[in-house]
């Protein structure tokens, strides 16, 4: 009986955990993001998020790990806080292992982190272009 709560509790927490990556906290970000004085910062999620997605569509992946790891970039770098920045690290990482124990396949996993990393570092790099 008491495994069997466990287990129940470990599988919701980690479902809990990959919201962080869902699109639904995304536009949340954004809509905290579009408060900031720095149009910069909001047009490196927009870029970012559209970008990743389109990536994804094209390719055929999970989309959660790929906008976590965006919120995750955009957000450390925003915030450039060495407390938050483990802090941010500690959580995406839970978070990955939590798509793992979901049964999210180790690839589908990887191939988003990488178009999350190309859509970060274009987004990053075009908008510090632009402004």
């Amino acid at each position: 009986m008491k495994n069997k709560n466990l287990e129940n509790y470990v599988k919701e927490t980690a479902r809990d955990l990959i919201a962080f990556g869902s699109p639904i906290f995304f536009i949340l970000v954004l809509a905290r993001v579009s408060l900031l004085p720095h149009p910069e910062y909001l047009s490196q999620f927009i870029i970012g998020g559209i970008l990743f997605l389109i990536l994804a569509l094209l390719l055929k992946t999970e989309k959660r790990t790929g906008l976590g790891l965006i919120i995750l970039a955009f957000t450390t770098i925003y915030y450039y806080n060495i407390k938050f920045t483990i802090f941010a690290v500690v959580l995406f990482t839970l978070f990955v292992f939590a798509l793992y124990y979901l049964k999210t396949k180790k690839l589908e996993i990887a191939k988003s982190m990488a178009l999350g990393v190309i859509s970060t570092a274009i987004s990053y790099y075009s908008v510090r272009f632009l402004f």
